[in-house]
């Protein structure tokens, strides 16, 4: 287990308990192996009273958290998404790009498409990689670490929705420092958490979002880093901001994160929104199905959804289909399982995702029904 002591934010001795959500899927991907008496662990959040930020502690080991590739970007949002991050690297970054926790490569991809040739390195544990991956792209398996980063000899670091999965961002942070060099260059796509907590998206928090911050407090800590914000773009349709950031002076302005209001509201959100899915798989005659087959089903089956009153999950990844969903008896099936399902209803929590998914369904079938957790 990894034990915090102080703060991961602002480095603060002046943590407290805040909330605690008894079992939790330590991992978010699925297995072939039975069900084990372990993949399930307290969830603890602390708040801290110097910053007003949140972290999970103790936290499990990583080895059990990111026990192996799970992460595969599918979807026509996240194309989206990653070809206008892929135009903003175009512009804002520098010479070789080492993209820390590049999953699957679809950054990757995007980014080539767009017409950049730097070199390109992902740097990730036990990584998915796409069939499409351009031969050029190199992947090395490893965490945001000083030794790992210096081996790819890039000057800009990515960081696609991956840094609020840093254990310690300050001990990232050092590592960066550490090994870019003085023109290097940092270009995050971070998830406004205070809007996603606020929207009760179940991706928000868990453990591998294991801390809480605002953008401002995220600005004041790379502020704190020696790094100021050169530019920055707004990707509204799944709360991000992509930011590019130099090293140089920049105002540390203090800012405070809210997580003594938002964290607490946000899980009492999900409690409401799997409130809402048991009593529709309670009331349902057919076969009910959870739909993706990801932490967006797990939160729901944590915090009040009976996995009994589910017959399995639907899930587009072939990489998932014919596995068990991690902390659950829950088999994934293919889209295509509906059509021969019984009356089938499909209580869809996917984010974002979730009009287009919406979409597909009805096209594939008509009749299916479908009930939107958000």
């Amino acid at each position: 287990m990894i034990v915090r002591n102080s703060c991961v934010i602002c480095g603060a001795q002046d943590l407290s308990e805040l909330l605690n959500v008894p079992d939790y899927p330590v991992f978010q991907g699925c297995v072939t192996t039975p069900r084990g008496s372990e993949e399930c662990a307290p969830m603890t959040w602390w708040r801290c009273g110097q910053c007003g930020s949140a972290q999970i502690n103790p936290l499990p080991p990583l080895e059990h958290i990111y026990q192996a590739g799970h992460a595969t970007g599918l979807g026509a949002a996240w194309k989206r998404h990653h070809a206008a991050f892929a135009n903003f690297l175009m512009s804002h970054a520098r010479d070789g790009l080492v993209d820390a926790g590049g999953g699957s490569g679809t950054l990757a991809i995007a980014y080539r498409n767009a017409g950049g040739r730097a070199p390109f390195t992902i740097l990730e544990p036990n990584a998915l990689r796409a069939a499409d991956l351009p031969d050029d792209i190199k992947v090395m398996d490893g965490f945001l670490e000083a030794p790992s980063l210096a081996q790819t000899g890039a000057t800009t670091i990515v960081m696609c929705h991956m840094f609020e999965h840093a254990t310690d961002l300050r001990a990232a942070l050092t590592a960066i420092n550490k090994v870019l060099p003085a023109h290097g260059r940092i270009c995050l796509a971070w998830p406004e958490l205070e809007h996603w907590t606020a929207k009760g998206v179940a991706g928000a928090l868990n453990f591998e979002h294991g801390v809480y911050l605002t953008v401002p407090r995220l600005l004041t800590l790379l502020a704190e880093f020696g790094w100021r914000e050169t530019a920055r773009e707004r990707w509204r349709e799944n709360d991000t901001v992509f930011l590019a950031l130099d090293r140089g002076d920049a105002a540390v302005e203090g800012a405070r994160s809210d997580a003594d209001h938002a964290v607490p509201e946000y899980f009492s959100r999900l409690r409401r929104q799997a409130k809402a899915a048991q009593q529709a798989a309670a009331r349902h005659a057919g076969d009910v199905f959870l739909m993706p087959a990801s932490v967006y089903s797990q939160s729901l089956l944590a915090l009040g959804l009976n996995e009994q009153n589910v017959t399995g999950l639907i899930d587009n990844a072939v990489a998932k289909q014919g596995r068990r969903l991690y902390g659950t008896a829950l088999n994934v099936f293919p889209a295509a399982a509906l059509l021969s399902a019984n009356d089938p209803l499909v209580i869809l929590n996917a984010g974002a995702h979730n009009n287009e998914i919406a979409q597909g369904l009805r096209a594939l079938r008509p009749d299916i029904r479908i009930v939107d957790t958000l």
